[in-house]
């Protein structure tokens, strides 16, 4: 199967922790805002994350004027369908047509067991995602909605308000296992490719070894199959990559020595951690040599750097996005 065309770089970012100090809060976010960055994404984890997704999405929004804003991604068992498609399109509405809605079955295990919640097997909850972005995509549609499935059911509603894109703002949907990626090919427009999380578990070897090109490879290809499958062009697609750790530093003689430490904190080799799109380490032109690879052999041309300081990779942010350097 032929690797997409290759496309310009896209790149995103955690967003700032909100702090008490909301106008260095808003001094950062116009500093991202005015860089070549093409999103700054908010996660949606009430153990791990820093802040709930939807107020520091719609605050982020009216605090930028050309960033997209995107869900990176909402826990679908968190948050009913009809739920998350009211925030999305209200969030669309605050942004102007800024907004990425990201979307996931969820998967940290031990944030289920502190919230009291069960943690069903992955097909269970992919299949409750897979439903979920039907009612969703279908309340964006302007008419009546009935529904009525193995997990949810919808008597008659209406979906309000009307966003800014239509038919809907872009879907974010990916994963490292065939079914979401299928189901991303099939539905979404930016293609989350990463680490099989189905275990429950985060920020280990295997989440670094299950992203070297090779399973990359494959794992595009099975979104692509998808895409085609239902009559989409997977040209179209942005695929993203989430990078776990990077680290951008002075110069090569450091590289090494950074690879190392990082490597040591997820427990696997550096020669895998140096192959592996889930690391990032080097100088920025190193890491652009890497991302080049990572793009146009396998296919990766969104990448999102994570919980990296901007302040520290904003020089990369630069060199992949020169015409926007302010």
């Amino acid at each position: 199967m032929s690797l997409p065309v290759v496309r310009q770089f896209k790149t995103a970012l955690y967003a700032p922790p909100v702090q008490p100090d909301l106008a260095d809060w808003h001094r950062r976010l116009h500093r991202m805002d005015s860089s070549g960055l093409t999103a700054i994404t908010v996660s949606d984890h009430f153990l791990t994350g820093r802040q709930d997704p939807i107020p520091a999405l719609a605050a982020i929004a009216a605090a930028t004027e050309r960033v997209r804003v995107m869900a990176l991604v909402l826990a679908n068992d968190y948050r009913h369908p009809v739920i998350t498609h009211k925030a999305a399109a209200t969030l669309d509405l605050i942004a102007q047509g800024r907004f990425d809605l990201g979307i996931g079955a969820g998967y940290l295990a031990d944030e289920y067991h502190a919230a009291g919640m069960s943690f069903d097997p992955a097909p269970q909850r992919v299949e409750r995602l897979e439903e979920a972005v039907a009612i969703i995509t279908a309340l964006f549609g302007g008419e009546p909605v009935q529904h009525r499935g193995v997990h949810y059911t919808v008597n008659g509603l209406t979906g309000t308000p009307a966003p800014v894109q239509r038919p809907h703002p872009p879907l974010v949907i990916g994963g490292g296992g065939q079914r979401m990626l299928t189901l991303a090919g099939r539905c979404a427009d930016i293609v989350g490719v990463h680490s099989n999380l189905k275990r429950g578990t985060a920020y280990d070897a295997a989440v670094i070894e299950d992203m070297l090109p090779a399973a990359m490879t494959r794992k595009i290809a099975w979104a692509r199959a998808g895409a085609e499958r239902a009559g989409r062009d997977p040209d179209t697609l942005d695929y993203l990559s989430i990078t776990w750790t990077c680290r951008v530093v002075e110069r090569p003689a450091d590289t090494d020595a950074a690879l190392r430490e990082v490597c040591e904190r997820y427990g696997v080799d550096p020669a895998i951690g140096r192959r592996s799109t889930g690391l990032l380490v080097g100088t920025v032109e190193q890491c652009l040599e890497q991302l080049h690879t990572r793009r146009d052999e396998v296919g990766l041309n969104y990448v999102d750097f994570g919980a990296a300081d901007f302040d520290a990779i904003a020089p990369l942010v630069e060199a992949l996005h020169p015409a926007a350097a302010v």
